[in-house]
């Protein structure tokens, strides 16, 4: 979220920085790898279940980077970062990680990047098709006149820094505060509502028992538990590979056929291209699944719950 707190534009071989206040950084291409997608999906949660894939065959160790994701007109933006780096890269200019609260990216304020903004002595950034990129300053007029990012055209999304120390923002602390006093609160009545109502549960228990005297032989109990147990770990597993099938799908791959029976599963994926079937093939056995054919364009799995 957008604040008024000073704003700093971080780039590799920047000048030492001298700041013992808090404030707020932009990166600048240079430390984010961007994506813009035209989807058919319309809340920003529902995109962030799928950003992950939308990096596939760009970026390895998925697991490294942080993600951000917001809406620009009718396409979603969606930018991979690691966290690490931009801690190297602060450091390196003299700041003070723990001093920043929240991250911006140039992206976001490419409406307001009107001119060419100076990184240094050999780079510059510039918007070039409504996307923030680093040019070198060589390819530009030597009459250029270079701009400065504007505060007030602070984005209203950021991201935290995460640094790895105990360091956590005043709302969000308050925040945290509240929440454990109220299940303090919700602890304690929980309690006195439990040795108030223990009584009234063996009375009800013993009820039902006489209302159904069958209930009162422990093995027809235990036969009834055991079969509706079974009945839920089938339902588990059933659960577990829609589950592990929903990390395979994304817009480059299709599920053609789904098969769900009491003691076995099949699926049949496709992909138009043969290097994403190969990535795919590698994640269906990261994910334990079984594969039992595959064509050029068609992957299928086959496995038993």
């Amino acid at each position: 979220m957008g604040n008024n707190k000073g704003l700093i534009l971080v780039y590799k071989g920047m000048p030492k920085v001298s700041l013992e206040d808090r404030f707020n950084i932009v990166l600048t291409p240079q430390n984010y790898i961007l994506k813009k997608e035209k989807l058919p999906i319309k809340q920003e949660y529902q995109s962030k279940k799928i950003v992950s894939s939308i990096f596939d065959n760009f970026i390895e160790n998925k697991d490294e980077y942080s993600f951000f994701v917001y809406k620009e007109g009718e396409e979603w933006i969606f930018i991979a970062y690691k966290q690490e780096e931009v801690i190297s890269l602060l450091e390196e200019a003299g700041i003070k990680p723990s001093n920043v609260d929240e991250i911006f990216f140039a992206q976001q304020m490419v409406h307001s990047i009107t001119k060419p903004v100076s990184l240094g002595d050999g780079s510059a950034m510039a918007v070039i098709d409504g996307i923030a990129t680093i040019v070198p300053k060589i390819i530009l007029p030597d009459d250029t006149v270079y701009a400065n990012l504007l505060e007030d055209t602070t984005p209203k999304k950021s991201v935290p820094l995460s640094t790895g120390n105990s360091y956590i923002p005043k709302k969000m602390s308050i925040a945290i505060s509240a929440i454990f006093s109220i299940f303090a609160i919700l602890f304690i009545m929980e309690g006195v509502r439990y040795a108030s109502s223990s009584k009234e549960k063996s009375q009800k228990v013993q009820e039902i028992i006489e209302q159904y005297p069958s209930l009162q032989s422990s093995y027809k109990r235990d036969s009834i538990l055991s079969k509706y147990t079974k009945i839920d770990k089938e339902q588990r597993e059933k659960r577990d590979i829609l589950k592990r099938l929903s990390k395979l799908i994304n817009q480059r791959v299709k599920l053609e056929e789904l098969q769900l029976k009491q003691h076995s599963y099949s699926a049949k994926l496709s992909a138009q291209q043969s290097n994403i079937l190969n990535s795919l093939r590698h994640k269906a056995k990261s994910n334990n699944m079984q594969i039992s054919g595959i064509t050029s364009n068609q992957l299928t799995i086959k496995g038993n719950l």
